[in-house]
């Protein structure tokens, strides 16, 4: 970390120049470095943070319990933040430049018509956002459970969590070299979740098929998609809700809760520095709710964001 890095932090006179306490300069981490995911309300696959752990934060506040003003929990918070400064770490380059994509056809101009190609198409514009190329993934489908998926390498699902039947899968690195993504064919109908499942997959390929982390952390990749500007496919597809006369159904999808994404995508606007970010129109009102919760939260506690956890 550098000194730009800390001016662009907000940490002026707090932080010093030095190498990363996570990598001591290589790039890589183990994932015992990050706490675990702690428990928000949310499915876990991951075993939450110790007791032990929190004495690694400077925090005194009860870990299971809101800050006043705060949308998630103290415990939730400090990994959040820990998280994000991780993922800064990795991904410094174009953080302040970045465009968020958002769900119109002038960032889609692909006609969703339930085919393949549009899966194609869109992975490609996904990737290219993510800074990997779109030649080096071998994108193919599925519709049938997951446990039916023969492959090589290592299986990681993007969970869809009342369905038994996974979103997306990625294999690592086939013997031909290429990054291997299986996509349910039942995202080919729904392009805003199929861009939120290619997200989470080319996630994986940025932490994992890059050599950043060596054990998968499915919070952590969540969280990549934000800081690539696709947090908003992400954080909408947490839960949605269908209503007709007579029914009401909800879905849920992805590692995250609500009010960890809202939070999550506050702490990416302070960090670029945007007050009033014209992107925060196209999230879900609960999302966009917990999002501003999360801002103020944020402005009215400057002296604890990012300064309370294990750097």
């Amino acid at each position: 970390m550098d000194n730009d890095d800390i001016v662009r932090l907000k940490q002026n006179g707090t932080w010093s120049p030095g190498v990363c306490l996570y990598c001591s300069g290589s790039g890589s981490i183990g994932i015992d470095m990050l706490g675990k995911a702690p428990e928000e309300g949310t499915y876990q696959t991951e075993k939450p943070a110790e007791k032990d752990d929190y004495n690694n934060w400077g925090s005194s506040f009860p870990m299971d319990e809101k800050r006043e003003g705060c949308p998630v929990t103290e415990q939730n918070r400090l990994w959040l933040e820990e998280a994000f400064l991780l993922l800064q770490d990795f991904f410094i380059e174009n953080i302040q430049l970045r465009k968020v994509l958002i769900p119109d056809y002038n960032t889609f101009p692909i006609k969703y018509d339930g085919t393949k190609q549009s899966a194609y198409d869109t992975m490609k514009i996904v990737a290219t956002q993510m800074e990997v190329s779109s030649d080096s993934i071998e994108l193919d489908f599925y519709d049938e459970e997951a446990n039916q998926i023969s492959g090589a390498g290592h299986l990681f699902l993007e969970a869809d969590k009342d369905d038994k039947n996974a979103a997306g899968l990625y294999y690592g690195m086939n013997e031909n070299g290429k990054y291997e993504i299986f996509l349910n064919t039942r995202q080919l109908l729904d392009p805003e979740s199929l861009v939120a499942t290619l997200a989470h997959e080319i996630a994986h390929i940025k932490l994992l098929g890059e050599n950043r982390i060596d054990e998968n952390n499915e919070h952590l990749t969540d969280l990549t998609t934000v800081i690539f500007g696709l947090g908003i496919f992400n954080a909408n597809n947490a839960f949605r809700s269908f209503r007709g006369s007579n029914y009401y159904e909800w879905q849920s999808q992805g590692y995250l809760s609500q009010v960890q994404w809202g939070y999550s995508l506050a702490l990416f606007a302070y960090i670029r520095n945007e007050v009033s970010p014209a992107w925060i129109n196209y999230l879900t009102p609960n999302i966009k709710s917990d999002f501003l919760q999360g801002q103020q939260f944020i402005m009215d506690n400057k002296d604890l964001v990012f300064q309370q956890v294990n750097r």
